[in-house]
């Protein structure tokens, strides 16, 4: 049975809300804090940060002494909804990309009765998606008007000030210097999304380790060229 999650995907330190660049999603970011609505449709973009704002609340849930889950359908779509038994025992479950198991009977209605069970229990249930609850491809009439039931969330794609400051906190925490030059150097030569200048962050910080040199231009340029991107 599963019990407090989130696993140790990444350090744990990257889970938490000081680590976002909130900017114009600060009052989403508060009400995830907030612990008063039951039930929140975070809703948003691919790289937008949805995932790493479920990972954040069960993180800032757990340091309030209460129990979180965080469960990721992209990588449990492949087991049985029965995952999903004694989850109403949890005080806050995060389910991250929910219609990826949208249109499957067993699926749907094994979240209608999670959702049913967290009110009963008064535990709490956030749920993220690319789209709207209003255009969710739920095939079960009492879910999509559950998902539909609560306060939806969408979160405002980062501005390149906003995420200029998200890959410079993100350098600061791997213990690189990234001066404002070289952050926006990555941000006009390379994919804009959040997520792909995280990871190629994250490759830099690798060679750096190795060669102990200076964040620069010229040793961005060599890292990306001899280095593939994944």
């Amino acid at each position: 049975m599963l019990q407090q999650i989130p696993l140790p995907l990444k350090p744990l330190e990257d889970f938490n809300f000081n680590s976002f660049i909130a900017d114009e999603n600060l009052l989403l970011v508060d009400s995830l804090k907030a612990n008063t609505e039951p039930f929140i449709f975070l809703w948003g973009e691919k790289g937008s940060g949805k995932t790493k704002l479920l990972q954040a609340s069960c993180q800032f849930q757990t340091e309030q002494g209460k129990t979180a889950a965080y469960l990721p359908l992209q990588e449990l779509q492949r087991f049985s909804p029965e995952i999903l038994h004694g989850m109403e025992n949890i005080d806050l479950v995060c389910i991250d990309d929910i219609e990826l198991v949208l249109g499957q009977t067993n699926w749907e209605e094994g979240l209608f009765n999670l959702f049913n069970q967290l009110r009963q229990a008064k535990g709490r249930l956030v749920v993220s998606a690319p789209i709207s609850p209003q255009h969710s491809s739920a095939k079960l009439n009492d879910l999509k008007s559950r998902l539909a039931s609560g306060l939806s969330l969408k979160l405002v794609p980062l501005t390149d000030e906003s995420t200029l400051k998200a890959i410079q906190l993100h350098a600061k925490q791997q213990g690189l210097d990234l001066n404002t030059d070289c952050a926006k150097y990555l941000l006009t030569h390379f994919p804009r999304d959040l997520p792909s200048l995280l990871r190629l962050l994250d490759t830099l910080g690798q060679a750096n380790l190795v060669e102990q040199r200076k964040i620069s231009i010229p040793f961005i340029k060599r890292v990306i060229r001899d280095t593939p991107i994944t």
